[in-house]
């Protein structure tokens, strides 16, 4: 059974609670076509979205700032699945649309279509780029989180 879960962007850390905030659906349960992934990679995912949707929450309360939140999502990310370049890369760029989304120099659409196009550059860099990490659990959260398929499959 498929289901899409509207997010509020509430400013999500790193990814979710901006993503949140922007009503991003994203896919629960089996996608409407197969995406064959490892399960280690799936589960990692799985994880990474489970603490973000915990942080959104943090963040929706006001108990957060989506800054404090990402930061917090950075850490789980690295404990879950630890560092790679592709990570790292959209993290960071994640972290700064998120500075920049809580100083209001952006708004959560200009967060979503900056971020979608970072995701998108790395799709396109991917089949070139080497060495390829083994699991860019990561960048394939947020890619879930945009609808898009993950990296490497």
């Amino acid at each position: 059974m498929n289901k899409l879960i509207a997010f509020s962007l509430i400013g999500l850390l790193a990814g979710c609670s901006a993503l949140k905030q922007l009503g991003v659906p994203v896919q629960s349960g089996s996608p409407s076509r197969p995406v064959q992934q490892a399960p280690r990679a799936a589960g990692k995912v799985d994880q990474l979205l489970a603490e973000a949707n915990r942080l959104a929450d943090r963040v929706k309360a006001g108990e957060l700032s989506r800054t404090a939140a990402a930061d917090q999502l950075n850490a789980a990310r690295l404990r879950i699945a630890g560092a790679n370049p592709v990570d790292n890369d959209n993290f960071a760029v994640y972290r700064q649309l998120t500075v920049e989304r809580d100083a209001g120099r952006i708004d959560s659409d200009a967060f979503r279509s900056r971020l979608e196009l970072h995701l998108r550059e790395w799709m396109r860099r991917w089949p070139r780029y080497s060495p390829k990490p083994a699991d860019p659990a990561f960048s394939n959260f947020l890619l879930k989180l945009y609808g898009l398929p993950p990296l490497g499959y």
